[in-house]
């Protein structure tokens, strides 16, 4: 999957940097499924620097810069004064180290089926007038289908609406190095599928001033997609030193040593409980009710069942807490119960039984953590999660079901927060029904 996304979005990438203007100043907005990244490359003659916002806030601190003319690429960090080179691979460039291709044991690898990416690029014909440029309309579109015996699964499609447009050469006439297809491997299996890759349409892309791209799991059925919009673009007088390595500044023998690694778990642990922290002037909280503790006269009482999940693994004792919580404003109260025998005794009015039919990481999470991992930056606990809750309200007099409803929603957090977020949903409907 990883190896798809990143040809795809070679095919969007590469023309906009060989086409990259000079003396050129652009900035650009990447909206991808909610996390907004901004980006600003700057041209002079041979040289290009490229400024990001990072992956869902990963990477902002490097910046990228292209020294045509010494025919080698720099990763500048300045907040850690460190930079890192990396030489241009030409046609004659052959790597001392590299030798022959490694051969794997034919023990340990087997052949799988085939993975078929079929693109197509369309000019539409449409032209508009874009920061006094004529772009074009451009749809771009991929799809990679695996085969029955292939060993990644991997049944996708992009499909990509933009406006292009023609600069000046970027002055970089270096000629990269030709290499071979690149097989889809899986590692874990030990087995290497064969890729085919056929393109029509003669369409011509060039520099992207805006985009839409959407990404379809074509197993799945769900969606993905991101949008590109151009802030500025201006002509300006650019200075030497922005593309050059600044005085003082160290260089690393790792470009992974540039990145930097927060550990998100502890942020939106602290950031939860900030909160959950009541200020100053909030009241002391009174101990929640139990099913031992007597019910006050004038109280609904309701009694929650711990919820079943055939999502992502989440503690069942603490969602049916969070709900209880939830569940308990003004002359109503809710405990947690075992089963509908200890609600009776409890003297609940009512019973609330549910279940998480759906918790799982999104497409846009999944396609977050690949961009995390290409980067090198963590977005393991940072992500998109898909939740969904069937809940049944039943009156204890009767044994009647008083409503039954489904809630779901997509959480930018981990899987605990997004259970949390549809548990809240569902209170928030339960309790004007019991009022």
């Amino acid at each position: 999957m990883k190896s798809i996304l990143v040809l795809f979005c070679a095919m969007l990438v590469v023309p906009a940097l060989n086409a990259s203007a000079q003396n050129y100043k652009i900035r650009q907005v990447t909206d991808m499924g909610g996390q907004k990244m901004e980006s600003t490359v700057y041209v002079k003659g041979s040289r290009k620097r490229t400024e990001n916002g990072g992956i869902m806030g990963m990477g902002a601190d490097v910046v990228d810069i292209e020294q045509c003319d010494l025919k080698r690429s720099l990763k500048v960090n300045d907040k850690k004064k460190s930079y890192f080179i990396e030489p241009f691979a030409t046609a004659d460039d052959t790597p001392a180290s590299a030798g022959p291709r490694p051969t794997p044991a034919p023990a340990k690898e087997r052949r799988g089926g085939t993975i078929t990416m079929t693109s197509s690029i369309t000019d539409t014909g449409e032209r508009k007038q874009m920061f006094g440029l004529t772009a074009r309309r451009i749809k771009t579109s991929m799809t990679s289908q695996s085969s029955p015996d292939a060993c990644s699964k991997s049944n996708m499609k992009f499909e990509v609406d933009g406006w292009y447009v023609d600069l000046p050469a970027f002055a970089c006439p270096v000629e990269l190095t030709q290499r071979d297809p690149m097989p889809m491997r899986d590692e874990r299996r030990g087995c290497t599928d064969r890729t085919i890759v056929k393109q029509t349409g003669s369409g011509r892309l060039g520099f992207a001033l805006e985009f839409t791209q959407t990404i379809t799991d074509l197993s799945g059925g769900s969606t993905f997609s991101q949008t590109l919009q151009t802030l500025e673009f201006s002509r300006a007088t650019l200075a030497d030193s922005l593309f050059d390595i600044p005085p003082g500044y160290t260089a690393v023998s790792d470009s992974n040593d540039l990145y930097g690694r927060p550990d998100m778990a502890s942020i939106l642990a602290a950031q939860n409980d900030r909160e959950d922290r009541p200020t100053s002037s909030s009241p002391i909280q009174k101990p929640e009710p139990t099913a031992s503790s007597e019910k006050k006269p004038g109280m609904i009482r309701i009694g929650v069942l711990a919820p079943g999940n055939k999502g992502d693994n989440v503690s069942a004792a603490n969602m049916q807490a969070f709900l209880a919580r939830q569940l308990t404003a003004g002359n109503i109260e809710a405990v947690s119960v075992s089963n509908e025998a200890e609600a009776r005794s409890a003297g609940c009015d009512y019973i609330v039984t549910g279940e998480f039919s759906k918790l799982k990481q999104s497409t846009a999470g999944k396609i977050g953590g690949m961009f995390g991992r290409v980067t090198g930056a963590d977005t393991s606990s940072v992500s998109k999660y898909d939740a969904e809750f069937n809940f049944n309200l039943i009156k204890v007099a009767d044994s009647k079901s008083v409503m039954k409803n489904k809630v779901s929603s997509k959480t930018e957090s981990d899987v605990a927060r997004a259970a949390e977020g549809v548990l809240s949903m569902a209170a928030a409907a339960i309790l004007p029904a019991v009022k």
